[in-house]
Order: structure tokens, then sequence, then C-alpha cells
């Protein structure tokens, strides 16, 4: 499935042996994009699906108060936003996890495919 995985890591050697992952899906990034949410939520639907950031603190803090308006926000009763909104769920429960170990957030797109519970990293075959 095309999207950004985030995980907990301070670089990308620990994002590479990651076992907890949660995806943002390139769907609910077009859904979230089309609505034109503003700019204090570029942090995150301006992400490139084919890159890799490492999150400051300060910006995982950014990365929460997104997911806490998130949350409060995509309550139609459409498929998309239930995903929307369990997708805002996760990635804050992953940011606060992160901020409680003292480690950082780290996000892979495309370019990289984090296989979940086999601890590597493989590039993607595009």
């Amino acid at each position: 499935m095309i999207g950004i995985d985030f995980c907990i890591a301070n670089n990308e050697k620990e994002a590479a042996v990651s076992i907890k992952t949660v995806k943002f899906e390139e769907n609910i990034q077009d859904y979230l994009l089309e609505r034109k949410l503003g700019d204090s939520f570029e942090l995150l639907i301006g992400l490139d699906q084919y890159g890799d950031k490492l999150f400051s603190v300060q910006e995982i803090n950014q990365l929460i108060k997104i997911c806490e308006v998130l949350q409060t926000t995509c309550r139609q009763p459409q498929k998309i936003d239930l995903k929307a909104r369990t997708f805002a769920e996760s990635l804050k429960g992953l940011c606060l996890e992160a901020l409680e170990l003292n480690k950082l957030v780290f996000a892979a797109g495309d370019r990289y495919r984090i296989k979940v519970g086999t601890n590597v990293v493989v590039p993607s075959l595009r």
C-alpha cells in the first residue's frame, strides 16, 4: 500500500529496525489536501510520498496538535473520515510514546518500505 510510514526512531538506521509503524495512506493525504485545511497542517499533509523526514521535538508537538484537530474535524459518516480520524488517533499515540521515550518520529515515504515484523527496510522497486 502506497503511503508514508511513521515510526519511533532517532535516525534512519533505527527506523530500519522499527516494528511499530503508523501508515499515512495516500488516499487519506489526498483527502486532507482536498479539504484545504490551511498552512497549519502543512507539516503533515505537505510530506513527500517518496521522501523521508525526521521530526524534531517541536515538530512532534505540532503533529500532536494537528492530530487533535483532525480527530474533531473528521466527523462525517464517510469511510474516509473514519480512516482519517483513526490515522490521527494512531499517529498522536505514536508521537506521545516517542516523547515519553525521549525519541523522535521518522516518516519513511515509498522510497523505502518498512516491512513490519521483519526488521528490514527494502528499497521500493519502482
